[in-house]
Order: structure tokens, then C-alpha cells, then sequence
């Protein structure tokens, strides 16, 4: 009897790890939403700095 030690064990298919980019992918609609929270922010602080 012979060994099932010898076979080749299909791999399973995987991509190859990529390097860890450094840029990321945000949506556009984050992007408005953290924009006017800026700036709804900046403005508020604006506003009550006179009082």
C-alpha cells in the first residue's frame, strides 16, 4: 500500500500578498461628509469667538 504522503495537495488559489500601500481609498461621499463637518466645525467656533 502507498503513502498518501507522496501526493500533491491541490493548493487553493489565493492573489500573492501585496506590499501595504500607504494611500487609501475613500469614498466620495466620506469625503463631503468629513468636509462640511470641517468646516460646519470652523464655523461654529468663528461664530461664538466675537461673543
Amino acid at each position: 500500500m502507498e503513502t498518501a504522503d507522496n501526493e500533491e495537495k491541490p493548493k487553493p488559489k489565493m492573489p500573492p500578498a501585496s506590499e501595504p500601500e500607504n494611500d487609501y481609498n475613500i469614498s466620495l461621499t466620506r469625503k463631503i461628509l468629513i468636509g462640511l463637518f470641517i468646516i460646519g466645525f470652523w464655523i461654529f467656533f468663528y461664530w461664538f469667538q466675537g461673543s
